[in-house]
């Protein structure tokens, strides 16, 4: 697999913007955007009737004034719920967005969308997300990633096109064959765990290497150092700005 070397590491809002506003909302998809960020990351999970929605815990309870499994919820109850006040009072009366209405939303944005969990959690989750993001011809501006193997493994059965990400705690290199059997895009893993020979050797073997999360001060400078193909971090100002600092 062939590609171009990003000559400065892209930079993803986390969960949107998690830093500076509600995880996983619009606003802080939108404030996102607004900042300048490369690309947005979302996590996504289905409700008890099928939906597929933007939020990033198994359950609802640290992120709303809710309680439950978001697969025991139908996304009517779900709507109901205050996915901002938690975060600050400001945002009061926030809700916990379909995946369509980010896509519909933020039409000239890329996404990183992680699937928390596939079939064996979500039945047809694979297929249900693939749906949405063909359905606003978003394909060539999404990657699907995740920590689950096996739901890239399904997304890659679905679709020949799709870019494929897998999530990790560990050093790249220990990823490399399940990447290259599932043909995927990128690797992504803590900062902390990955070195500039790292770095090299995931290039070499054709996958851009994405750090995670990259928040510290310190975090920022190693990303500089290692200038890995992209950042996610809770604060895109703060990276946005630093970037801009160290570029030559």
């Amino acid at each position: 697999m062939k590609f171009m070397k990003i000559v400065r590491p892209e930079i993803w809002g986390h969960r949107g913007a998690r830093g500076l506003a509600p995880e996983n909302t619009l606003p802080a998809f939108k404030l996102a955007a607004k900042l300048g960020v490369d690309g947005v990351e979302l996590d996504v999970h289905l409700t008890k009737d099928g939906e597929v929605v933007v939020i990033h815990d198994d359950r609802v309870d640290r992120t709303t004034n809710g309680s439950g499994y978001v697969k025991d919820i139908t996304f009517e109850e779900l709507s109901k719920l205050d996915a901002g006040s938690k975060f600050g009072s400001q945002w009061s009366g926030t809700r916990v967005p379909r995946l369509r209405e980010v896509l519909s939303n933020l039409k000239d944005c890329k996404f990183k969308v992680e699937l928390k969990h596939g079939s064996t959690v979500y039945e047809g989750i694979e297929e249900k997300v693939l749906e949405e993001v063909k359905k606003f011809s978003r394909l060539d501006k999404v990657e699907f990633t995740s920590f689950d193997f096996d739901a890239l493994q399904r997304l890659r059965e679905l679709e020949a096109r799709a870019s494929l990400g897998l999530i990790f705690i560990g050093r790249p290199r220990w990823f490399l064959d399940v990447a290259k059997r599932l043909e995927a895009t990128s690797l992504n893993s803590n900062i902390s765990l990955v070195t500039k020979e790292d770095v090299k050797v995931s290039n070499q073997e054709g996958f851009r290497l994405g750090l995670w999360t990259v928040n510290e001060e310190w975090e920022m400078k190693k990303a500089w150092e290692l200038c890995p193909d992209s950042i996610t971090t809770d604060y895109p100002d703060k990276a946005l700005r630093e970037r801009r600092e160290c570029s030559p």
